[in-house]
């Protein structure tokens, strides 16, 4: 064997090298590109999940204090069907938190307690408004209308830092 011969193969084979290598780099790149994808995809999805099982809290929530904001404080006003459709709407109010517990779970799945804790302050907030505006149990409709007005603003944070996250690259 002469010395082109073994150059020649060296760099043969140092240019397969390089070659396969650069090959297996782009692979293992385009499948570290899907993974993150499919990753941030999943979490999108999740988010989307929670702000779904949130918003179905926050239409019970409204049905609920819209009755109650045209009842009033004074049970007198109420009629039969008002009655019977503020025990509804609360005890649909109560059994929707579930909604709230699967958020819950699905924000802390995704380490998002900063999220979880804005969603917890809200529910107890609208909690809070369900226990203490009630007709026949509250008489200032200002105290009503100040709690509503907490409910409003702790909703708004919940969903300006779900917005945050949801447009957040990971």
């Amino acid at each position: 064997m002469d010395n082109l011969t073994i150059i020649s193969t060296a760099i043969t084979f140092l240019l397969g090298m390089a070659l396969g290598g650069w090959a297996m780099f782009s692979n293992m790149k385009d499948k570290l590109q899907q993974q993150q994808q499919a990753s941030s995809s999943r979490r999108i999805g999740i988010l989307e999940q929670v702000a779904q099982h949130v918003g179905k809290v926050s239409h019970v929530y409204s049905k609920y204090s819209s009755l109650v904001s045209e009842i009033g404080p004074k049970t007198q006003h109420m009629s039969p069907k008002q009655e019977k459709e503020l025990a509804d709407l609360s005890t649909q109010l109560v059994n929707v938190y579930e909604e709230v517990a699967i958020a819950e779970s699905k924000l802390l799945l995704l380490g998002e307690q900063k999220l979880q804790k804005a969603l917890k302050l809200y529910t107890a907030k609208m909690a809070q408004f369900r226990k203490q505006v009630f007709p026949g149990r509250y008489t200032n409709p200002e105290d009503a209308s100040q709690i509503k007005q907490e409910v409003a603003q702790m909703r708004e944070q919940f969903y300006d830092i779900l917005s945050q996250r949801y447009d957040q690259k990971p």
